[in-house]
This record gives C-alpha cells, sequence and structure tokens, in this order.
C-alpha cells in the first residue's frame, strides 16, 4: 500500500475521466408557516407537553423533517398525530426560537 505524503497525492486515486454527479434532488424549502405552541398538562399526569398546531398545506413529510430537526437540537422526545407535533417536556421558548429561525412564526398560547 502507497503512503500518501499530502492531499495532491490523493488525486492519483481518481481516475483522469471521472466526472462528479450533481445531486438530481433538490430541496424545495418549507413554506413559511402561522404557528401556534400550545402548552398542556392535560391528561399527562402532570407532566408537561408543547403542542405545535397550525401546519397547512405541508406534507408528512416536511412535518416529520421539522419535529426530526427541533428534536435532534434539543436532545427531547416527541411526536406527530393529526398534524400537530407533541414534544415531551416544557422547553417552548427554545423550540419558538428553532421554528422562528427556520422562517416560521410562532403565537404562544396557554401557559
Amino acid at each position: 500500500m502507497k503512503k500518501f505524503n499530502s492531499l495532491n497525492d490523493l488525486s492519483s486515486l481518481i481516475p483522469k475521466n471521472y466526472k462528479s454527479v450533481p445531486p438530481s434532488e433538490t430541496k424545495t424549502p418549507i413554506p413559511a408557516q402561522d404557528l401556534e405552541a400550545h402548552f398542556s398538562v392535560k391528561g399527562r399526569a402532570g407532566n408537561p407537553v408543547i403542542i405545535i398546531k397550525g401546519f397547512s398545506d405541508l406534507k408528512k413529510d416536511d412535518i416529520n423533517n421539522i419535529a426530526k430537526t427541533i428534536k435532534n437540537k434539543l436532545g427531547i422526545g416527541g411526536s406527530i398525530r393529526d398534524n400537530e407535533i407533541y414534544f415531551q417536556g416544557n422547553k417552548r421558548d427554545k423550540i419558538t426560537l428553532i421554528l422562528e429561525s427556520l422562517g416560521h412564526s410562532v403565537k404562544r398560547v396557554g401557559g
């Protein structure tokens, strides 16, 4: 096995006629949404839950991607039901900041 001393030496591994293929699938940006962040403990034995409501004209995958982004950034659990996102815990301020950074407007409701 040949030892490489610099990054320029790596170019010897690439064939001369190699052409990179650009990704064919481009992400379409999610349109801005007017959302509501609800605080709820009802029927949950006192455990707080934040419910994000108000998604309109979005596919389930788009809502899932938004939820996944927030769950990964905050390290919290959550689920999606009836075009609403349920997050465990009382992190409404942080969730609204993330949603606003994604271009959505968020209104606090309850609690």
